[in-house]
């Protein structure tokens, strides 16, 4: 009886997902080249019909506030860990057509899934679509992914969750700046445990243009990384960097005790 329960369920799921894929492309067909608007944030983004409900309505609010409290129009924004682009919109409308922002996703799939939010949302001009991963110097290596579609725990550190491995391309953000020639106005580094690794290959950016950040941070994965919370605490440090949290400073010791995920804003002094 459990192995015939078992068939069952799957099958149902199987018909489940079809009759889904069969929505979703009828979904497309109606919304050629426009997608479906979506309002998160209370900013207006259009996403590809089968992604239009992957974020809720609240989603991330201190971070809309981070951006629009500190892009300006004209900056430079550097989107590391874009996925499929909600920042990456909402960043290249606060900077507008003389800013830019480059938008760093390795996983082709969910790379394609940015380039197309990007198109539909009529910031191909602003938004420049890249994909290396970022981390503490350029070269090659492999990046993880967990095997599910658009999934946001893909990562250069291997965890339980990965089941594929595709190689990349390394860039470090120093490389980067140097090669385009321009400043670092703002990051967003979302980047599932190689925080440390990124922040490592920003020295020269950090110090010599003092960019606002909000950063992402993955205790469990940083770990897995073989590295601390206490080494990105004391590259902060180094960086000067005042690290904020729901609007205040933190010490130290909150900072290292973290166990799991949490935003900060990170501010030069």
């Amino acid at each position: 009886m459990g192995s015939k329960s078992k068939f069952g369920s799957e099958r149902k799921e199987k018909r489940l997902n079809s009759i889904k894929e069969i929505a979703y492309k009828a979904l497309d067909t109606l919304t050629p080249g426009t997608g479906i608007q979506k309002e998160i944030g209370g900013e207006k983004v259009r996403f590809p019909a089968r992604w239009s409900r992957y974020y809720e309505t609240e989603y991330e609010p201190e971070t809309f506030t981070f951006f629009r409290h500190y892009l300006k129009k004209g900056d430079t924004v550097l989107d590391i860990g874009a996925h499929i682009g909600l920042f990456a919109v909402v960043t290249a409308r606060l900077v507008g057509s003389g800013g830019k922002v480059y938008a760093f996703e390795p996983t082709p799939f969910t790379r394609d899934v940015l380039s197309e939010v990007v198109c539909l949302n009529g910031l191909a001009d602003t938004v420049e679509v890249r994909s290396e991963a970022v981390s503490a110097s350029s070269g090659e290596t492999v990046f993880f992914e967990t095997g599910d579609v658009i999934s946001n725990a893909n990562s250069l550190v291997k965890t339980d969750r990965s089941r594929k491995e595709i190689p990349v391309k390394l860039i470090s953000v120093d490389d980067f700046i140097a090669e385009k020639g321009v400043k670092a106005d703002c990051l967003k580094i979302d980047v599932e445990g190689v925080e440390l690794d990124v922040l490592r290959g920003a020295k020269r950016t950090f110090l010599e243009h003092r960019p606002v950040v909000r950063l992402g941070l993955h205790p469990p994965f940083i770990i897995q990384n073989g590295q601390s919370l206490v080494e990105i605490w004391s590259i902060l440090e180094e960086y000067r960097m005042r690290i904020i949290f729901d609007g205040k400073s933190v010490e130290k010791a909150w900072f290292c005790s973290q166990s799991t995920l949490f935003d900060v804003n990170l501010l030069p002094f």
